[in-house]
């Protein structure tokens, strides 16, 4: 989903924007590079790395503070400004387990 997100965000807002200089990483780990998915034999890797980010089926107080880490360079086309995100999907299970706090 990310890579379809940015490449939306591109043909959008930046149409003459250059993707061959641009690159993603998940986990460290080049995904995205020289306009091409490169994902030769890395499914098994990076299916570890975002498993082990997940809840699991039981939650213990405080929640684990694990993530999932996504590079994006936007090559020539980014400037030379950088800048983190944080992001969080609000699964059913996050709305439950939050759905009952006060502040």
């Amino acid at each position: 989903r990310l890579a379809g997100a940015i490449g939306s965000y591109m043909g959008k807002f930046y149409p003459e924007g250059d993707v061959s200089t641009m690159s993603l990483t998940l986990g460290g780990r080049t995904i995205f590079e020289n306009g091409k998915f490169v994902l030769d034999g890395a499914e098994d890797e990076l299916s570890a790395h975002m498993k082990l980010a997940e809840y699991g089926d039981s939650i213990d107080y405080p929640p684990h503070q694990k993530f999932v880490e996504i590079g994006v360079d936007f090559g020539s086309a980014g400037g030379t400004t950088d800048i983190t995100v944080l992001g969080s999907d609000l699964t059913g299970e996050y709305v439950v387990v939050n759905a009952d706090y006060r502040s």
